[in-house]
């Protein structure tokens, strides 16, 4: 197994771990990287460029539709296959090799692979051992929890990577969880034209806020069509020929493609 001598190494190119194995690298450390999937990690590519992506567009019709002059000038709706193609210019097509060529510049070294500590300020990737002089840096991120909710597994749902991703509009959906990530997704899918059924379990939604900003929200996202259920939990889930009911526990159901 060959052995690689960095000053630094990193295990994660995800937003923190790719700034801080760059300004090690532009303070003179030599300075490697372990990343199993795309360099510039959530943020780029499933999260905040994404998501906004496809956000703008229906807050651009939006904003026209209250302006006299233009509103009479616009009087179709969104188009929803240029949305995505927009979306995916703007994420790359999940392609990282601009990053990685940003990586190259600064001289950092970059290993493919789940990165795996082996010792003190050793990390494995693969068939290489990565041994750091200093320090190893570890930027992980996270990954989407899965809910132990009755046959949510089996449904097969999306997650945020999935929901920023997607390549088609489903006519309808449930999204589970009225926090940042499934508001905005239900903003972006309902202007797309999917119908969409939010459901929180907490009396409102965005629960770390406060209250009055919670309910702007919530009467902004009803203005526009989304159904939201708050006090309410999921307490089984199925999937038969292609829809998804979701039962409550108020006992009422919700279905979606």
């Amino acid at each position: 197994m060959p052995e690689h001598k960095f000053d630094v190494v990193v295990i994660g190119a995800g937003p923190a771990g790719e700034v801080a194995a760059g300004y090690l690298s532009e303070g003179g450390l030599s300075v490697a990287i372990a990343e199993r999937h795309l360099v510039a990690g959530e943020c780029s590519y499933y999260a905040c460029m994404p998501s906004k992506a496809l956000l703008r567009p229906g807050e651009l019709l939006a904003e026209a539709g209250r302006v006299p002059g233009v509103a009479e000038a616009v009087t179709g709706e969104l188009e929803a296959d240029a949305v995505l193609a927009r979306r995916d210019e703007i994420i790359h097509d999940l392609d990282d090799s601009s990053q990685v060529e940003w990586l190259d510049n600064l001289g950092i070294k970059l290993f493919r692979g789940d990165g795996r500590i082996d010792g003190e300020r050793r990390v494995t990737v693969g068939d290489d051992t990565l041994v750091a002089k200093r320090a190893v840096i570890v930027s992980t991120g996270s990954a989407a929890a899965m809910p132990p909710i009755d046959g949510l597994a089996d449904a097969e749902p999306w997650n945020n990577r999935n929901a920023t991703t997607a390549k088609v509009v489903p006519e309808s959906m449930i999204i589970l969880g009225g926090g940042p990530v499934g508001s905005e997704l239900a903003q972006a899918w309902n202007s797309l034209g999917t119908k969409v059924i939010l459901v929180e379990g907490a009396p409102q939604i965005l629960s770390r806020e406060e209250r009055f900003a919670a309910d702007e929200v919530a009467d902004s996202l009803r203005e526009q069509g989304v159904d939201i259920r708050v006090d309410s939990k999921a307490t089984a889930v199925r999937r038969e020929e292609g829809t998804v009911s979701m039962t409550l526990s108020d006992g009422g159901e919700v279905q979606g493609e």
